[in-house]
């Protein structure tokens, strides 16, 4: 009866993940090739801005990518999170004789990791490629957290207009604020899409420990 068990788990497993898959894929503009170049992406990705009202959303318009999937990245990443998830999932409860990999901590831990491992790479990103002083003006980054680019605009706009006064007034070197959209780099981001696959495959091993403490 265990080995049955497994064996309908596994088929459910797979099903769920094709369903899931393709639910990723349409909200990823449902394109229909691996590589789409940027003046392609209308005519290739059938699905491309359908769902982009829906980033106004709280959570959902958080957490979803609504970036068309333009190249094998994209493809590949969900399948690889699914993965991760399944051999992480398996081996730690398997290993630790426990059922915690199985249980809402983990969500909480990978969407956590999602949040500062996005904030840690992109703040290096950018700080290595735009913040070295020019021509006497000192840039830092200011993230925005609102989900709203006209807020989030005005306010460093203002923040800058503020450093050019003190600038003109007393002299020195100039500050400027470079803004950076936490949520909308996140939704580009090909690591979301690689979350999102690790808790597609949290997910049956969720359903499976509810319907086994039931039991």
């Amino acid at each position: 009866m265990d080995k049955l068990d497994e064996k309908q788990f596994l088929v459910f497993l797979i099903i769920w993940f094709l369903v899931a898959y393709l639910i990723m894929w349409f909200m990823g503009g449902a394109c229909l090739s691996f590589f789409v170049a940027p003046s392609e992406v209308n005519s290739v990705c059938m699905s491309n801005n359908l769902l982009s009202g829906l980033t106004s959303i709280p959570v959902i318009g958080l957490l979803i990518p609504f970036t068309p999937w333009v190249s094998l990245f994209y493809w590949f990443a969900p399948i690889l999170g699914f993965v991760f998830a399944f051999f992480g999932i398996t081996w730690w409860n398997n290993y630790f004789k426990t059922k915690e990999a199985s249980g809402i901590l983990f969500v909480i831990v990978i969407l956590l990791f999602l949040v500062l491992g996005h904030f840690i790479t992109t703040n290096w990103y950018y700080s290595n490629i735009t913040l070295s002083p020019q021509n006497n003006v000192q840039y830092g980054l200011h993230f925005c957290f609102d989900n709203n680019p006209i807020s989030c605009n005005e306010f460093v706009n203002n923040i800058n207009q503020e450093y050019i006064s003190q600038y003109q007034s007393y002299g020195g070197s100039l500050k400027q604020l470079i803004l950076i959209d936490f949520w909308a780099t996140l939704r580009k981001n090909i690591f979301l899409t690689f979350i999102l696959g690790a808790i597609i495959g949290w997910i049956p091993f969720f359903v499976k420990r509810i319907i086994a403490d039931k039991k």
